[in-house]
């Protein structure tokens, strides 16, 4: 089996030959300091490579390392509008986006983190009526794009994955209100919640409608987000997410269904047990990170109670385990979560989230390893 048909059998919920894995996906990838380090680890060699978020800093691995380990997504990202050009202030170490929020790295820091955001002073749904949005259909948005997916396509190694160009309906509030003021509006503004929601879930469906009438045909995975969960439990009240976000973001993947076969991949953070059931409601169909070391994210139990609806991707070694832990330990938390997800398919091994900056190398090395080692079918651990 090559990577694609590997991937499509998992996602059909039935056994290949081995799990599949996908290093440097879409959330699997390595922030740029453990790529270094990772090189160096493996006596490899090359130019740094591209970023693919400043705000994350993460990067799309070296050839060398796609080589060395396995990815079987292929990823497309929208381009920017023809009337933003993205640009590092030298002087502040800061860039704006194309939403108009400012970030900034500090010295000797990992990320590039959000300083000033454009809508801190909206109070009112006039305020709101203000603010210049970006345009969703801008068509330099794609340009390009249908002769890259088709060619993929055509290639049959990978399976294919666009992208968002956005973060969540509630993931976004906090880059245009800031953090705080996006807990403030959903608790004593409703009205004004309501109207943004329902104007981002407007530009996500144009966005999508354009997207998806040029490359939909092509694509086995579309992918969406909206972080859910913390650590220890839920970013808001559940009643707060199915009032007020469910409706919209089943919308979304309704529109999104209508123009392509693909399934719908959503990105939710931390500890969202409680929303799974309503994440297939709307028609999610894969999950990702699968953040087992968060509250109620016992690897063995999603799959017992999830397994037939949803497929997981990533879960594949506990993210403290990997940052703290000797390779050894690291291998026996991969033989537990392969033994967890794997059996029946439906598993996509990847790490938790992407890589952090400070994971040893020798750690990511062993993750992966043992993931070939021990995701053989049938299962044996």
């Amino acid at each position: 089996m090559n990577c694609r048909q590997r991937a499509l059998a998992a996602l059909d919920h039935k056994e290949p030959d081995r799990v599949p894995l996908d290093f440097g996906g879409r959330h699997t990838t390595l922030h740029r300091y453990a790529h270094r380090a990772l090189m160096q680890h493996l006596g490899l060699t090359g130019p740094e490579p591209p970023l693919r978020s400043y705000h994350t800093y993460l990067v799309e691995p070296d050839r060398q390392l796609l080589q060395r380990f396995e990815r079987v997504s292929a990823l497309f990202f929208p381009r920017p509008p023809s009337d933003y050009v993205f640009a590092i202030d030298p002087a502040t170490n800061s860039y704006v986006d194309e939403w108009g929020t400012t970030y900034s790295m500090p010295p000797d820091g990992y990320y590039y983190d959000v300083c000033a955001v454009p809508l801190a002073d909206v109070e009112t749904e006039e305020d709101l009526g203000r603010y210049r949005w970006p345009n969703p259909t801008d068509p330099a948005r794609i340009a390009g794009l249908q002769g890259e997916v088709k060619a993929a396509h055509e290639a049959g190694e990978k399976v294919l994955m666009m992208c968002s160009a956005t973060p969540g309906l509630w993931e976004l509030s906090w880059y245009l209100f800031g953090f705080e003021q996006a807990y403030v509006n959903l608790a004593a503004n409703q009205p004004l919640v309501e109207a943004f929601t329902e104007r981002l879930l407007e530009w996500q469906m144009a966005y999508w409608d354009m997207v998806l009438g040029v490359v939909g045909a092509y694509l086995d995975l579309v992918q969406i987000g909206e972080d859910l969960g913390g650590q220890s439990g839920p970013l808001m009240s559940p009643n707060t997410f199915r009032r007020i976000y469910k409706p919209r973001l089943r919308r979304l993947v309704d529109a999104i269904k209508q123009k392509t076969r693909a399934r719908v991949y959503l990105h939710s953070c931390g500890s969202i047990y409680w929303a799974i059931p309503d994440l297939i409601e709307c028609g999610i169909q894969v999950l990702n990170p699968v953040q087992v070391n968060a509250a109620e994210m016992d690897s063995a139990r999603l799959k017992r109670e999830f397994g037939r609806d949803l497929t997981f991707w990533g879960g594949g070694c506990d993210p403290v385990v990997l940052q703290t832990g000797t390779p050894r330990d690291v291998v026996e938390e991969v033989k537990r979560r392969v033994h967890d997800l794997a059996p029946g398919g439906g598993f996509v091994f990847g790490s938790v989230h992407n890589i952090q900056a400070n994971v040893p190398p020798e750690n990511i090395v062993a993750m992966f390893d043992a993931a070939l080692e021990f995701g053989g079918y049938p299962t044996a651990v």
